[in-house]
């Protein structure tokens, strides 16, 4: 009995891997942001990124991602690699409706994603 448990387990596991990379990467980020809101993602350095704004009320709002060297520290394994930091924007726009950007990440580490003047949800994949 334990045995097919194990294989049962062991073949659902598999397939669900295999969907994943069928299918495409997961979802890096998706949330909605209140103003001043803000939510971080981890990246590696060279991911190329869509990042989808999509403005929850009328009018519209600004956001920007930048490096969370804050939240890159208190996750590195080792100094040398919270040793490394960006400074500058990876993205900032004035979003009314939606649209979206590719962005590419210049280093490692945690982003964060922040919107002012209203609420958006914003998807990073």
């Amino acid at each position: 009995m334990d045995r097919r448990r194990f294989l049962t387990v062991t073949a659902t596991t598999a397939t669900v891997s295999l969907a994943g990379c069928a299918f495409g990467e997961s979802e890096e980020l998706d949330a909605e942001l209140e103003d001043d809101g803000t939510e971080s993602f981890e990246a590696d350095e060279g991911d190329e990124l869509e990042v989808t704004v999509t403005v929850e009320d009328e009018g519209e709002v600004d956001v920007w991602i930048s490096y969370d060297l804050d939240e890159t520290v208190e996750n590195a394994d080792d100094e040398e690699d919270a040793a490394r930091a960006y400074s500058g924007p990876v993205l900032d726009e004035t979003v009314e409706g939606e649209e979206t950007f590719d962005v590419e990440i210049p280093t490692d580490g945690y982003y964060e994603v922040t919107v002012t003047g209203g609420s958006a949800r914003v998807t990073v994949e």
